[in-house]
């Protein structure tokens, strides 16, 4: 700032035309007060004010020092932390409910994969057991005890015997196969039939190709042109009631003959033949005989090409067998009935009371199990049997019908 050039003369002029201030105050008190401020500043020593303001600095450096700031920005930090901790684990939770939702959501379907998975191995565990302790296994036929039909095919060959005389139907099971049509497992299982150990003719695999049309429910069968299934009748008989037998009750509506891609097949006595009528009717109402083949411990269950009306008449042709004498009663004489009739589907068998059974009586037991079968029947009761178990069969109890004849064993995959 410059120094000021006013004189004192024009100072004082200044100053006198300020306005006048009047202090009211008692000029004792006046004094008083200024003696007391004058006291005040001697005895207050050099150093007071600079040591006043220098406590204030070591004040606030104490409150703004490093040490402090740190505590409170730990204490800030460890507040903000707790508080993100706790939104990150809110956060977490949510994730992971849904995480966990969504894991669940695939663990359920993984898990039901796994039980049915684990219930097909257990089921399939469960059956190969019964091979050992399995009561139906030395009986000619299949019973629905014996498989589980979700996890198995069971498939019947009509198969010529050595005298190419008749057509015996074999029964087999095998393991099902995920994205393979039925007539695939059923033509792929031909190479596994063992004719000549089950002392039958060496039929199958026959010489064609395959090829199913599902929405038609048509099958066609090609065969080369020197195909063996032309010389002889008896081969040509064989080959018609063959084919016939395994494909007229299995869904399969019509069977187309080909050669080489040309339609029908030459025959013989039979000529050109086109197709073959498939009846389901024509493989029921039929009575089940008795095949007798050396070195085989049962004899083979052989339906008759004759449809009955009844029950009671199959059963009559059943104790007299065919009328070659080709195949034999599957009834003996002493085995009496009183009478027959039908209970809810159930065929109820009276004997006489000279009808004595013993054990060697099950292959004829499976005979008129089988014929029941044919005439959709669900099951047989005897009543008056002079023993109560015959087999694994409880005679008091309804007893179960078998699903297919002659069953045979054939090798896993």
């Amino acid at each position: 700032m410059k120094k000021s050039q006013l004189s004192d003369k024009q100072l004082e002029d200044l100053l006198g035309q300020m306005p006048k201030i009047k202090d009211h105050r008692d000029s004792r008190d006046i004094y008083q007060n200024i003696a007391h401020r004058v006291e005040k500043r001697k005895k207050m020593p050099t150093w007071v004010i600079p040591g006043a303001a220098l406590a204030a600095v070591l004040f606030l450096a104490f409150i703004l020092s490093p040490g402090l700031m740190g505590n409170n920005f730990s204490e800030q930090k460890s507040m903000d932390s707790s508080s993100a901790k706790g939104e990150k684990s809110s956060m977490d939770m949510d994730t992971a409910i849904r995480d966990d939702s969504a894991n669940e959501s695939a663990g359920e379907k993984e898990n039901t994969l796994m039980m049915d998975s684990a219930d097909r191995k257990e089921k399939t565990e469960e059956f190969a057991k019964m091979d050992i302790t399995n009561p139906y296994e030395s009986l000619i036929s299949l019973y629905p005890d014996e498989f589980d039909p979700e996890i198995t095919d069971v498939f019947t060959y009509a198969i010529p015997d050595q005298q190419a005389r008749k057509v015996v139907p074999v029964s087999v099971t095998r393991s099902k196969e995920t994205g393979k049509t039925w007539i695939q497992s059923y033509t792929e299982t031909m190479p596994k039939l063992k004719e000549e150990e089950w002392g039958l003719a060496e039929y199958y695999p026959m010489d064609a190709s395959w090829s199913y049309d599902e929405a038609k429910k048509t099958l066609t069968m090609d065969v080369k042109e020197n195909h063996p299934y032309r010389y002889g009748s008896a081969a040509e008989v064989m080959f018609v009631d063959s084919m016939t037998q395994n494909f007229s009750d299995v869904g399969i509506e019509k069977m187309l003959l080909t050669t080489e891609g040309n339609p029908g097949i030459e025959l013989g006595n039979y000529g050109l033949k086109k197709e073959l009528p498939l009846t389901p009717e024509t493989t029921k109402r039929r009575a089940y005989l008795f095949l007798t083949v050396e070195g085989m411990p049962n004899p083979y269950l052989v339906p008759t090409k004759e449809q009955h009306k009844t029950i009671g008449e199959a059963f009559a042709q059943m104790w007299k067998g065919d009328e070659t004498g080709y195949l034999s009663p599957s009834l003996p004489e002493n085995f009496k009935l009183a009478k027959t009739e039908s209970n809810d589907k159930v065929l109820e068998i009276t004997l006489k009371d000279d009808t004595k059974l013993q054990e060697d009586f099950m292959p004829n037991l499976e005979a008129i199990l089988m014929t029941a079968s044919e005439f959709d029947y669900k099951g047989v009761r005897f009543t008056n049997a002079n023993i109560d178990q015959l087999g694994p069969f409880n005679l008091k109890e309804i007893l179960p019908l078998p699903l297919a004849p002659n069953k045979k064993k054939i090798e896993s995959e």
